[in-house]
């Protein structure tokens, strides 16, 4: 018996909020991992973002089968494909969660990596991930858009953060690694915020037709 349309719907979303709550599980496994230098923790992220990368191609499967069966047009259509672009974000914030670990496992250092910077970092860009997701379920524009713009914050964070370890760099040079290895994670970060972001973005696409780049292209051109 083929399912309602509205069923693969519900399905797909469902699918999409536990990958996202892996991802949120994923970052703050490697963040511990990296700032405990828990070589075993690490190690597991590793291997559990296969799951992610897993998730993400029966996510596009459903969509895509579900385009060819039921030929949704305007909104519904628009929906799947935020479907498709959100699974491939989360996907690619798994990757980064992933490779803060493989910083970890390169390291000659031995001990911990404590950084408060770092621990805001990852608690942003958890909530930024979180209300991103919220916003796809309730279809809230106006959340969507603030995801949108909570970038802004994580950027500047992950700047205090560069600054800081520079700082640390030059007032003793022996600090280089632990150093450059805190620069790096937080990078990976900033980078998943910058993934986040653009997922407010295509939520506010799906739910008006609109995306935020093409208003604040506009904008600057009729300034």
């Amino acid at each position: 018996m083929v399912k309602k349309f509205d069923e693969v719907l519900k399905e797909i979303e469902e699918d999409l909020m536990k990958m996202a709550d892996l991802c949120v599980e994923q970052i703050e496994d490697a963040i511990k991992a990296f700032t405990e230098g828990d070589i075993e923790l690490a190690k597991q992220v590793r291997k559990k973002d296969n799951e992610i990368d897993l998730m993400e191609i029966e996510i596009e499967d459903k969509c895509v089968k579900a385009i060819a069966l039921y030929h949704p047009v305007s909104g519904d259509l628009r929906e799947l494909m935020t479907a498709i672009k959100i699974s491939s974000k989360l996907e690619k914030v798994g990757d980064n969660a992933s490779k803060i670990c493989k910083i970890l496992l390169k390291s000659n250092m031995e001990g911990k990596r404590k950084n408060e910077l770092l621990i805001v970092m990852k608690d942003y860009l958890v909530n930024m991930l979180r209300n991103a997701m919220i916003s796809f379920k309730n279809r809230d524009e106006k959340l969507a858009r603030d995801v949108y713009e909570m970038d802004k914050r994580l950027d500047d964070l992950y700047e205090q953060l560069y600054r800081s370890m520079i700082s640390k760099i030059l007032e003793d040079p022996k600090n280089l690694t632990l150093a450059t290895e805190i620069i790096f994670a937080a990078k990976y970060l900033e980078r998943s915020g910058n993934i986040v972001a653009s997922i407010g973005d295509r939520v506010v696409y799906m739910i008006t037709g609109e995306r935020i780049k093409e208003e604040e292209l506009e904008e600057k051109m009729n300034q």
